[in-house]
């Protein structure tokens, strides 16, 4: 738990000091993990993050021992011990010592300013692809890759490119482009179906713009008027530059409206969850 940032966490239920040792296996590839934003208490999504959850370590060959309920009661523990209500949440399912191990823990989170937003972030390009891209997986050696060329290039986040030089995904986000006045992302098949990118959809329709489930190659990038991120902490996060290419996202009109009917969405669903958490 390299990236706890609360005192406490949950084992299996159990609340335990983030000074005590847990197991969770994050190298082998067999350990299915969500992150959910908490804000005023209320898990944002949190049906669709358990659902998630249950396809993915279906995926990885067992079927998940944690009912929803359960979920449910290790978040308000661990915001309770914690005593916070605006936060990340990371829950980590793994195998080990026999059984199904269940940790949940504060994951230390960046939330970009609204300057930052308006202003748009920087990204590169990366040649990896994700071996399972619908099941969200711990993998140690997809992470170092990621972290080394952001590092090296100075990006908030790398953008997958396929070894048909097809841009994908982000490496812990969904990317989205717009090209002439239309809103175009690369195929569900080939990608995490992010919570978020879900809800980006419907506030794409509410804008009055329909999504296309198309790739868009590394060399259209030129073609393209804006582009923008989606994820659980970053919400609807314009791109100011693709490895060089500079784009005026957010100044995009579609962007904008985007961003404001997303966070819209946001603020009805924390209306009609706050009084049941």
């Amino acid at each position: 738990m390299e990236d706890n940032a609360g005192q406490y966490f949950i084992h299996n239920g159990v609340v335990k000091s983030a000074l005590e040792p847990v197991y969770a296996d994050g190298t082998s590839g067999r350990s299915a993990y969500e992150v959910i934003r908490i804000i005023d208490g209320v898990p944002l999504f949190f049906e669709d993050h358990y659902e998630r959850m249950k396809s993915t370590y279906n995926a990885i060959g067992k079927p998940l021992q944690m009912a929803q309920e359960q979920l449910a009661d290790n978040i308000k523990k661990l915001l309770s011990a914690n005593k916070t209500k605006v936060c990340n949440v990371k829950i980590v399912v793994s195998d080990a010592e026999g059984s199904q191990q269940q940790v949940a823990y504060l994951s230390r989170s960046y939330y970009p300013s609204e300057t930052e937003a308006d202003a748009g972030i920087k990204t590169g390009l990366i040649r990896i692809e994700r071996k399972n891209p619908n099941a969200k997986i711990l993998n140690k050696s997809y992470k170092d890759a990621v972290n080394e060329k952001m590092a090296e290039g100075g990006f908030f986040e790398v953008l997958l490119v396929n070894d048909r030089e097809l841009i994908t995904e982000g490496s812990k986000s969904n990317a989205f482009f717009v090209k002439n006045n239309a809103i175009y992302t690369a195929p569900g098949d080939a990608v995490l179906k992010g919570i978020t990118r879900k809800y980006v959809f419907e506030a794409c329709s509410n804008a009055g713009f329909g999504v296309k489930e198309q790739f868009i190659g590394a060399d259209e990038l030129k073609d393209i008027s804006g582009a923008f991120l989606s994820g659980t902490s970053i919400k609807v996060l314009p791109i100011r530059a693709i490895d060089g290419i500079n784009l005026d996202s957010s100044a995009n009109p579609a962007i904008s409206a985007v961003r404001l009917e997303y966070d819209k969405l946001l603020e009805k669903y924390i209306e009609r969850n706050v009084n049941i958490w």
